[in-house]
């Protein structure tokens, strides 16, 4: 049978170090984000799909399909090698779900990360028993269709920002950010300096200074006409 147009699959992709990936593990997406611009941060609509979730970090396998069809994301479990996380473009559509329970106990198995999709999930109760985090807009008890079509591991668009196969993805109760792969040392390092300062300001307030970014003078310096 000649190839399908628009049914791509692309088997070897150069994934961000993976020195730098186990470092980003633990830090605050809340963080990442701040230093990357506030940008490269998932809509808030993607969020876990239970509570409490573990911390989601790894790198990128992306799966475009038409909204609905999860054929491709099953092939992208086998396809994934342990730490990665796949990230499924689902249109934010809100009628089928793209993954559910059986998908994450054989992710669970091979040591992939976790999922992150701006489509519906279902099956909760057995991605919870799995203990794979997962990030979706919503729960459905609606299956998917599995027709096929679309393409693995090309750039895509989920969740409002662009994910490119290898980028690092970070997940957390907060909601999930990307990190390009050839911007990672430099991000890491303008976290850790992020986090460092936060923790200034913790110690701080627990010598009874309540008083950080709202002085006076703060606020002058920002162009206030201050009036006592």
């Amino acid at each position: 049978m000649p190839p399908r147009p628009g049914f791509t699959i692309v088997k070897s992709i150069e994934r961000a170090d993976a020195g730098l990936v186990e470092q980003f593990k633990g830090l605050a997406a809340a963080n990442i984000s701040d230093v990357q611009g506030k940008q490269n941060t998932f809509d808030a609509r993607v969020k876990p799909a239970y509570l409490p979730i573990a911390h989601l970090c790894g790198t990128a396998i992306t799966v475009k399909a038409r909204p609905g069809d999860n054929l491709l994301a099953t092939k992208a479990i086998h396809m994934a090698q342990a730490g990665d996380v796949i990230v499924i473009a689902g249109g934010f559509d809100m009628n089928l779900s793209v993954w559910g329970g059986v998908m994450s106990a054989i992710a669970k198995a091979k040591g992939i990360a976790g999922v992150v999709t701006d489509g519906l999930v279902r099956d909760v109760a057995e991605t919870r028993q799995a203990d794979l985090p997962v990030f979706s807009i919503g729960l459905t008890p609606v299956g998917p269709t599995k027709e096929g079509g679309g393409q693995i591991n090309v750039p895509i668009s989920c969740g409002g920002v662009i994910v490119n196969p290898g980028d690092i993805i970070v997940g957390d109760e907060d909601g999930v950010v990307v990190v390009r792969k050839e911007d990672a040392a430099s991000v890491l390092e303008r976290t850790r300096a992020r986090m460092a300062l936060e923790s200034a300001w913790f110690a701080q307030i627990a010598n009874g200074d309540t008083i950080l970014e709202d002085s006076d003078d703060y606020m002058r310096e920002r162009g206030a006409d201050i009036i006592d």
